[in-house]
């Protein structure tokens, strides 16, 4: 009963929140996706597909921070309403209160554990690999007459299109102030040839600026050509994936570090529940807010700094002190009153 009791208070906290940052986050997403279309022409469809591509890495940021919130007011609101203290001086002590939360914050560090190291890396392959086979069907998106277009590493101008095929155009690319390459031309189309994409020219003229001299070059055809993109990891090379981490990869150990910090973060953070929830409402006002921005605020700050400067250190002391930490002001200021 007191189990259903506090999950049936958390609950009614945890959907609330988390819809409402799982919105806020899916805005900020769909921006993000849309200036995809710049290049690449998508439909309504292939732009819902990256949208669910990208969820994995939304939906991890937002599990444990909600988590965490969702207790820690859960318990508030039972202690502010003085239902908790009804529970005390029935003789329930905080550790069965505890015992509640330790077995879903541990089913909930392992679905993290299994959207950082399974799902987020196929996600992102499935998003990279996605775009690529959209750029492999040269289905680029520049349309007449607008400007800021970009087409590889060129900035494009046209002023007329027909079947990929265009009219006046006008390219520039910059390699800072050293290096500068600017082109007219007549006419020009798209063409994909094993792989790579190529943008031909015809009657024209192309300007090179380095090294404080202008180069004139006039062309009867010109083709510029990149590299498409290509598959990089499928379901079963996910252990040579992370295996990079362990072989002087930085970035690697980098995202391999902040994702086992994070996916352990509810499970190293239980004994901060009772800690910033429970308070006697008759001597303590209501910072459980304030503790929850501090708290969060605090782990994912050394979590940054740690897997920037110590990765594999990091992953392993950060949990540890931090469940030390906690449990040590748990003991000091819940259990020695409660």
């Amino acid at each position: 009963m007191i189990k259903q009791y506090i999950f049936l208070a958390v609950s009614q906290i945890f959907f609330p929140f988390f819809l409402v940052l799982f919105f806020i986050a899916s805005v900020v997403l769909l921006i993000g996706i849309a200036g995809v279309t710049l290049v690449v022409k998508m439909d309504i469809l292939d732009l819902g597909q990256l949208f669910l591509y990208s969820l994995p890495g939304t939906v991890f940021f937002i599990i444990p921070i909600t988590f965490f919130a969702s207790c820690v007011l859960g318990i508030s609101r039972l202690c502010y309403d003085y239902e908790l203290l009804v529970f005390f001086s029935l003789g329930i002590s905080p550790k069965t209160i505890l015992k509640v939360f330790v077995p879903i914050s541990v089913l909930v560090s392992i679905v993290l554990l299994m959207f950082s190291l399974v799902m987020i890396p196929l996600s992102k392959s499935a998003y990279s690999d996605f775009i690529a086979e959209k750029k492999n069907k040269v289905d680029v998106n520049i349309r007449p007459g607008e400007f800021g277009q970009k087409l590889g590493d060129w900035l494009v101008y046209v002023n007329g299109i027909s079947h990929n095929k265009y009219n006046q155009l006008v390219l520039f690319s910059s390699d800072g102030l050293s290096q500068e390459s600017f082109i007219v031309a007549n006419s020009g189309e798209v063409n994909n040839k094993n792989g790579v994409f190529e943008l031909n020219l015809y009657d024209g003229d192309a300007y090179f600026a380095q090294n404080k001299e202008i180069n004139k070059v006039d062309f009867k055809q010109m083709s510029l050509k990149n590299q498409t993109g290509s598959i990089k990891l499928s379901s079963y090379d996910l252990i040579d994936y992370w295996k990079s981490a362990f072989s002087g990869d930085s970035s690697q150990a980098r995202r391999l570090a902040q994702a086992i910090m994070t996916s352990l973060f509810p499970i190293v953070s239980v004994f901060l529940i009772p800690l910033f929830g429970i308070a006697n409402p008759r001597f303590h006002k209501n910072m459980s807010y304030i503790y929850i921005l501090l708290g969060v605020g605090i782990y994912f700050l050394i979590m940054h700094i740690t897997s920037q400067s110590a990765p594999f250190w990091g992953m392993v002391l950060l949990p540890s002190i931090w469940l030390s930490i906690s449990y040590f002001f748990y003991k000091r200021f819940i259990l020695k009153f409660y």
